[in-house]
């Protein structure tokens, strides 16, 4: 698997580092990632200030009310 790396600040690299353990911050990543570049094969001419990230709830696939 080919890896990629970006420069980050330090006050965002301070900041990860800061997060609780229990937060998996690869797990998130690979989620933006995998939404970034369907976007990014739909119309490859955004810019990232085309993009806006929001936090949703999830939705209750299980059918349980």
């Amino acid at each position: 698997m080919a890896k990629y790396s970006a420069t980050i600040d330090e006050d965002t690299r301070q900041r990860i580092l800061a997060l609780p353990k229990g937060v998996h911050f690869s797990a998130f990543m690979r989620k933006a990632i995998m939404v970034f570049v369907g976007e990014l094969e739909k119309d490859p001419d955004l810019e990232p200030e085309d993009f806006v990230i929001t936090h949703t709830a999830r939705k209750d696939i299980s059918g349980k009310q």
